[in-house]
């Protein structure tokens, strides 16, 4: 059950924030093997003035639309915390055209018994959801 909060500023539109959860939750279902129906975004709008940022960092320019992306799910191997991070990057480009230089990303990992929800069932041989094809 990954749980996703994602950050922007106030005065994005339904549409866009739906594509920025769509091309995020295709990454997981791709590159983590989440089941599809495996869903929990919070999309958070803050107010600018809420947002306290330098306008260059690590020499890159950012812009007006940079967002914060945080993902809890359990370990993964850091190879594929880097498919991740590429996929989302493409997907954030492909579904909601936003430039790699606004995304910044932070994952989050928890041991798989600190998760519940009604109707899970974990497999124990591999910690997961019983429904992901991970071995």
């Amino acid at each position: 059950m990954p749980l996703v909060n994602i950050y922007l500023r106030e005065g994005t539109t339904p549409e866009y924030r739906r594509n920025v959860s769509l091309g995020i939750h295709r990454s997981m279902v791709d590159v983590l093997k989440i089941p599809h129906d495996d869903q929990f975004h919070l999309i958070h709008e803050l107010k600018p003035e809420n947002v306290q940022t330098q306008p260059v960092f690590f020499g890159i320019r950012r812009g007006d639309r940079t967002m914060f992306i945080q993902l809890f799910f359990n370990d993964r191997d850091p190879q594929q915390k880097a498919e991740l991070f590429e996929a989302i990057r493409a997907n954030l480009r492909l579904y909601a055209d936003v430039p790699e230089e606004d995304i910044l990303l932070c994952a989050v990992e928890t041991n798989s018994e600190n998760w519940w929800a009604a109707g899970r069932t974990v497999n124990p041989r591999t910690g997961y959801d019983e429904r992901m094809d991970i071995d």
